[in-house]
């Protein structure tokens, strides 16, 4: 959860946007609303973004005031990065000391194994599982046959009055 914070010195503000999209990325179609409004709160947020539901990479965020007298104004934040599933990629530092042991060489040509622990995607909610459209073939496979079934029962007894 990410949490955005705004201020505007003035209270002409008619309304805000607040939108994001990849870093580096200009074009306006590419920008996602995340939050609008047409006040500013005092004492929370502007917004709480939960980053969970998009991917690890670098964004930008976009807030554009409009205000009463009809001027626009926007401020852009560039690189923010969401890392929910990647290891972060600078360690912060720490007044901790770890050792006070003196650092021992290690063998140059030393192979180190590499593991790799793959995490399962989430599952998209608009997507159709196998099972879902085999029933639903096997039940329009059904619904096609009685229905010609029946059509072909309605012309054999139109042909017998026919016939009499």
């Amino acid at each position: 959860m990410m949490e955005v914070q705004a201020r505007v010195s003035t209270d002409d503000v008619l309304s805000y946007e607040l939108l994001f999209g990849y870093s580096g990325e200009t074009n306006e179609r590419n920008l996602f609303l995340l939050a609008q409004g047409n006040a500013f709160p005092k004492e929370e947020p502007l917004y709480r973004w939960d980053t969970t539901l998009i991917p690890d990479g670098d964004y930008r965020l976009v807030l554009r005031v409009y205000f009463s007298n009809g001027e626009k104004r926007e401020a852009v934040i560039d690189g923010v990065k969401v890392r929910n599933y990647s290891p972060v990629e600078s360690p912060t530092a720490s007044d901790l000391i770890l050792s006070t042991e003196p650092v021992l060489e290690t063998p140059a040509n030393t192979p180190l194994p590499v593991s790799f622990t793959p995490t399962p995607p989430r599952p998209n909610p608009g997507s159709i599982q196998p099972t879902q459209w085999t029933g639903s073939v096997v039940r329009g496979i059904a619904v096609s046959l009685l229905l010609f079934i029946g059509f072909g029962m309605v012309l054999s007894l139109r042909k017998r009055k026919k016939r009499r």
